[in-house]
């Protein structure tokens, strides 16, 4: 580490007067870009001089890199490091740790420099920085991975400044290394957490200096170096809290620094912190602050107790009765330091100069903040005030022309000091709840400023149409909707925008509407919730066939219930015994019957029951010709079989009672019947038949 001892003695009361212009814009990278700074790259490599490559100017990906994200961590330290210091929204990285992309020998070097014109607002600067280097025991310091910071003055000579940091990854002596082994390595990492570090520039001042940051890898093949780094510029001087009002003196040495004491007029030492409270001070009494940097570097400021008594005062005049331009007059006062002035023209622009002239935006009364700053101490003093400017153009008449039914609407002046209606008022404001027609006023200022003419007619909104079609019957368990129409825009109770609600409860609920001119109507809707009737029926069977088709179906009634029935087949009945006769076929496998019972409020509730529909097996048939009764079961899968168990039939066109073309004697038969019942499940029905002739 290069490193030189430097000691300064400064006396805050001797310093010159504070510049407004800190000339150090995006030092601290606040734009989150690069702007004001000017970065190099080069490849220098001992081991292959012929990859050398001359220093290029510019940005280059993974060389400079902005940090914006204040929560990420650095791998290659064991996310011990933050890349951005706690807070700060930006810091820069230089150079990049290795990755897949890195094959073959990397010796990248990389800088960004800064320049900077020295007055007394920026004599301090404060430079903030943490390097990530790795190990590179087998080569020779020059050769390894490097981290440097270095001081130039505007010819480009090196400023033999203590703040000048250089170092190298074996550099066991420096103090503040880290060491880390990253997972998949047995390379060692050297790293520094965020270190603060301050340079006196005071010896500058009026001249032009370059800050510059490097970070180099290991010339030797690939071990890589990377650092983050941002910096700040400030006054360097002893802050002074000691205003009116005050009984204690609070003392606030400048931030860049390791090491702070503080010691008395006699020598002693009363204080190590960068904060120091004077509990009983003295006027004229002196406290000195020796200050130790990081690097080695000394810096001692004096402080003189002294009470620092701003007053904040102004007087302002309209230029003329046109412009709308004001002249200010600053009249604030001190006692000691200087003075910095912040002017808040109440319209979110500003002004440091000590006597603006200021053309305000709008016409009439500006309420003003100007705050007073007493450097080198933190007392300030704040005046409130009311400034008049004028106008004419910018005077003028605001409200709506228009009012809605049965209400008013209130037109107002604005821009001038006082007003004159042709009504005869002087109030800034008129309230209209009938037709007017037309109504003007002049506006003047305090000093005898005159407007143009502001005219404004009046008139009465139409009436407008805010319609209900809302249902207010609820059935128990249900919701219903609440809609309205007519309106442009809708708030109802619950502050719901649209133009109907569902609503799930009895109660009282309400909406109000307004047209595209604001004017509102309210409904109020009163939900009343009645019960549901319940649903329920026997059936005289289970099951049909074609021989059994009618059904007969049973409720209890209740009082005000109107049941009605779907029988499954189309066919749609009321009351509360129902019968019917089905015409089935053998397609027909099941019928639905369902109720529905609903009250005379509209409340409903449905139940349902199957009924299964089976074949019908005769037990006699008579194969005689006569065209009555000549086929067994025809449509269906049969088998028909004699006392020893011969099948005589099997087939779905049915049994014409003879065997292999010959008329079987009277006699009984038995069968065997396949069918689908309503779940297409397979069902058999077996029984015997006689056959008579």
């Amino acid at each position: 580490m290069a490193c030189l001892l430097c000691c300064f003695i400064v006396l805050f009361a001797n310093l010159p007067t504070y510049s407004q212009n800190s000339n150090c814009s995006n030092l601290g990278f606040e734009f989150g870009n690069f702007t004001n700074w000017i970065g190099e790259t080069w490849i220098y490599s001992s081991s292959q001089p012929s990859s050398n490559t001359p220093r290029v100017t510019g940005f280059a990906t993974r060389r400079h890199t902005i940090m914006s994200d204040t929560s990420a961590r650095d791998a290659n330290t064991g996310y011990a490091l933050r890349t951005i210091p706690s807070g700060y929204k930006y810091s820069a990285r230089l150079g990049d740790g290795f990755t897949s992309a890195d094959a073959r020998f990397r010796c990248w070097d990389q800088s960004l420099r800064y320049t900077m014109t020295i007055d007394s607002s920026n004599a301090l600067l404060v430079m903030k920085f943490a390097c990530v280097l790795q190990y590179a025991s087998g080569h020779p310091g020059i050769v390894e991975p490097r981290f440097r910071l270095t001081l130039y003055d505007s010819i480009g000579n090196i400023i033999p400044d203590c703040s000048n940091y250089d170092v190298y990854s074996t550099n066991v002596y420096v103090k503040g290394f880290k060491t880390y082994i990253p997972p998949g390595t047995t390379t060692p990492v050297k790293w520094r957490d965020w270190t603060t570090v301050g340079a006196n520039l005071l010896n500058y001042l009026g001249q032009t200096i370059t800050v510059e940051f490097m970070a180099a890898d290991c010339n030797g093949h690939f071990h890589y170096g990377y650092a983050y780094f941002l910096a700040e510029c400030h006054p360097l001087t002893i802050d002074m809290k000691y205003c009116a009002g005050d009984s204690i003196a609070n003392l606030t040495a400048p931030e860049g620094f390791e090491r702070y004491s503080w010691t008395d007029k006699n020598g002693l030492v009363v204080d190590t912190m960068r904060f120091f409270q004077v509990l009983k001070p003295i006027g004229g009494e002196t406290y000195s602050c020796t200050m130790l940097s990081a690097t080695g570097c000394v810096v001692k400021l004096d402080a003189t107790i002294a009470k620092f008594l701003p007053v904040a005062k102004f007087t302002s005049y309209m230029i003329d009765c046109k412009s709308n331009t004001v002249q200010f007059a600053n009249l604030s006062t001190f006692t000691q330091g200087t003075l910095q002035f912040e002017w808040d023209f109440g319209d979110g622009r500003t002004s440091n100069e000590k006597n603006p002239r200021y053309t305000f935006l709008t016409s009439g009364l500006h309420p003003m903040t100007l705050i007073v700053k007493n450097p080198p101490s933190s007392c300030t003093d704040t005046l409130y005030k009311v400034v008049e400017s004028f106008s004419p153009p910018l005077i003028g008449i605001s409200g709506d022309s228009t009012y809605c039914p049965g209400k008013s609407v209130t037109i107002k002046a604005y821009g001038a000091y006082e007003y004159k209606w042709n009504i005869g008022s002087s109030a800034d404001s008129l309230i209209i709840s009938a037709p007017g027609g037309r109504y003007w006023l002049l506006g003047y200022s305090s000093t005898g400023c005159v407007s143009d003419t502001n005219y404004v007619t009046i008139g009465e909104e139409p009436d407008w149409d805010f319609i209900s079609l809302s249902d207010t019957t609820l059935c128990e368990g249900f919701d219903t909707k609440l809609q309205v129409t007519g309106a442009a825009n809708y708030r109802w109770y619950n502050n719901d925008t649209a133009s109907f609600i569902t609503v799930g409860e009895p109660g009282i609920y309400s909406v109000v509407g307004s047209n595209k001119r604001g004017c509102k109507k309210d409904r109020t809707f009163q939900v009343l919730e009645y019960p549901i009737p319940t649903s329920n029926f026997t059936t005289s069977v289970n099951t049909l066939d074609w021989k059994h088709n009618q059904l007969i179906c049973t409720t209890i009634p209740q009082t005000d219930v109107l049941y009605t029935w779907n029988m499954g087949d189309g066919t749609i009945k009321t009351g509360t015994i129902v019968q019917h006769d089905y015409q089935i076929s053998a397609a027909n496998l099941q019928f639905t019957i369902t109720q529905t019972a609903r009250s005379i409020y509209d409340c409903a509730d449905s139940t349902f029951q199957i009924i299964d529909v089976t074949p019908f097996v005769p037990n006699v048939f008579s194969p005689n010709g006569d065209g009555i009764n000549d086929i067994f079961m025809a449509d269906i899968e049969l088998q028909v079989y004699d006392r020893n168990g011969l099948i005589l039939y099997k087939g779905n066109t049915g049994w014409d009672g003879k065997y292999r073309g010959q008329p079987m004697e009277p006699d009984t038969y038995f069968y065997s019947v396949q069918y689908l019942d309503r779940n297409q499940h397979e069902q058999t029905k077996k029984g015997y038949i006689t056959l008579v002739r």
